[in-house]
């Protein structure tokens, strides 16, 4: 005891001491109380601690939603937003999937659900990702830096940079972020990731970086977003606390936000523009979004049941894309109806690969209009696939060469000249192996072939005294031979001009998918259909072989050329 001090005085420091501790004590477990409160519900969160008006995302709230009936999902945006509250409440992925209308505010809600998580979980990681940097800039991050300073009222220490947001500063500088490897930076924060720099394997590759035991991942314009990049996003999320939020306007059934959104471990919401404040209260609440104004000129434009209104304005995924080459509708009646034989040439089409594990080649065999198989395998030797086609297994044997099990060309009484083989790249050792054995094959390559393009009669308007009025002109120009099969093969399906005899329901699923995926773009009067290398980035590497294989199995079976003069178009 110090010299002269009474001990009355000692004691009455020593409990002041106590009291100011088990103060601290009390209000820690106060803070922690409070904090878990937010965490269950964020709208709690977004009163007490954010205050902004939680009817903003709960809209069964407003005055005026009594007897609302529900088009899309009840109150997508705050059902979505307290089920990744109650896994990580749970400790357990609770991820959601939301496909949404335009102009609903997703964004706007999406950058309350990012301060949320990173102010109610200390030392988490919220990664936005959408597949372009502008994306991220102009919508979801342009929101955050419009709400930051709200943020930094209730976390002093925090700071803004371009596509990061670092809760307290002071423990880890700008300079601890590297973009090419977020997971070097340790720091608390939420970073922009940009999905589709470089090549899908390296985004893919950089996106299993992520790791933290608190983290949440939202992804922008999920319809976009490469496939291996959401696995990847799937994958490295493996703690309790990873939590994954997909969201954007439907594109598509095959999209990776609807594919997202149909996962067992998924909750599916839908935004409809129908259900939006401004329309169901009749003014306009919210300035910029979607009002009944904007929906009806979309109803006259498009049609209430076209694909395009569907998605953009009741976020319904359209079972393909609006800008698909080939419906789907007009698939599936080639399968269901009954069709005579034509009498177009028996043929086969040859999508050729030259890979163990890569791309597979695809066979498609035809009588006349009557699709009647499809396979596709793997291919390591272009030249061997050649023998394939009409040599027997105990032929290949003897000669060294790979057997791949196809059927024969005998098999379908295929004559020669009637073997459609794509001849870009590996196609040309396919071509020049039945070339070399007098088979004949027809090279699908180069150009369009104009004199295989229907021609329409036409009055040319200077003529006036009628002496050049039988005038002909094209009917369609094309960016190239691929452009031109594929767009005879949709006039066929889409008149009903094939049957297709494939009883392998899977197997015709397949082909469906891939049929229906390729887009169409109409450019300078040409019309362009989408590149094989384009298609392969958009699906993440994959190829439609079976697809190409239908195509050329078309294309071929028309004769054209034969015996040096185009034969009659019958698609």
């Amino acid at each position: 005891m110090p010299k002269g001090r009474p001990n009355s005085v000692v004691s009455r420091l020593q409990l002041q001491h106590e009291e100011e501790a088990l103060k601290r004590v009390e209000q820690e477990e106060v803070k922690l109380l409070q904090r878990k409160l937010w965490q269950l519900d964020p709208m709690l969160w977004l009163k007490e601690r954010f205050k902004e008006d939680p009817a903003h995302f709960k809209w069964s709230m407003m005055p005026g939603y009594e007897n609302h009936v529900w088009d899309g999902s009840k109150d997508p945006m705050y059902r979505s937003w307290l089920a990744i509250a109650k896994g990580a409440a749970d400790g357990k992925p609770n991820w959601a999937g939301i496909e949404a209308a335009t102009g609903t505010g997703k964004t706007f809600t999406l950058s309350r659900i990012v301060f949320w998580f990173l102010d109610c979980f200390e030392d988490s990681l919220v990664v936005t990702s959408a597949p372009k940097q502008a994306q991220l800039t102009l919508h979801l991050w342009s929101e955050i830096s419009k709400a930051f300073y709200k943020f930094k009222r209730i976390r002093p220490k925090a700071a803004l940079y371009t596509l990061r947001l670092v809760v307290d500063d002071t423990k880890a500088g700008d300079e601890d972020f590297d973009p090419d490897n977020p997971n070097l930076s340790k720091s608390w924060q939420a970073v922009g990731f940009v999905s589709g720099v470089g090549s899908v394997e390296e985004s893919a590759t950089k996106a299993q970086g992520f790791h933290r035991k608190d983290m949440l991942i939202i992804t922008e314009e999920t319809p976009g977003m490469p496939d291996a990049v959401m696995t990847a996003f799937k994958n490295t999320s493996i703690a309790g606390n990873n939590q994954i939020l997909a969201v954007g306007n439907p594109d598509s059934q095959l999209d990776p936000l609807h594919t997202f959104c149909t996962l067992k471990t998924v909750h599916h919401f839908r935004i409809s523009a129908l259900d939006y404040p401004n329309v169901v209260l009749g003014k306009e609440l919210i300035p910029g979004a979607v009002t009944q104004h904007s929906i009806d000129r979309r109803a006259v434009e498009y049609g209430v049941e076209a694909p395009m209104y569907k998605s953009r304005v009741r976020g319904i995924s359209p079972e393909q894309d609006t800008d698909s080459l080939i419906q789907r509708s007009w698939i599936l009646n080639c399968v269901e109806h009954e069709l005579p034989y034509d009498y177009s040439y028996h043929a086969v089409g040859v999508d050729v690969a030259n890979s163990e594990n890569g791309d597979k080649a695809a066979l498609a065999w035809g009588n006349g209009n009557q699709l009647m198989e499809v396979h596709d395998f793997s291919c390591p030797n272009a030249t061997h696939l050649a023998y394939n086609l009409f040599m027997e297994t105990h032929e290949l044997r003897e000669k060294h060469y790979t057997n791949y099990n196809t059927r024969k060309l005998y098999e379908f009484d295929i004559m020669p000249g009637m073997v459609g083989v794509d001849t870009v790249g590996v196609g040309v050792a396919t071509f020049n192996a039945l070339l070399d054995e007098g088979l004949e094959p027809v090279s699908l390559s180069g150009g369009q072939w104009e004199d295989c393009i229907p021609e329409e009669l036409y009055r040319d308007e200077n003529d006036i005294d009628g002496s050049d009025k039988d005038k002909y002109r094209k009917l369609y120009k094309f960016q190239g031979l691929r452009s031109q099969m594929w767009w005879e093969l949709r006039e066929d399906l889409r008149q009903g001009k094939i049957k297709i005899n494939i009883d392998d329901k899977d197997l015709l699923s397949e082909i469906i998918k891939e049929l229906i995926t390729i887009k169409v773009t109409y450019r300078d009067n040409f019309i362009a259909v989408e590149s094989k290398d384009t298609l392969k980035k958009r699906l993440s590497g994959k190829s439609p072989n079976k697809a190409d294989a239908i195509v050329y199995w078309n294309w071929t079976r028309k004769g054209y050329r034969l015996y040096g003069g185009a034969m009659p178009v019958v698609g």
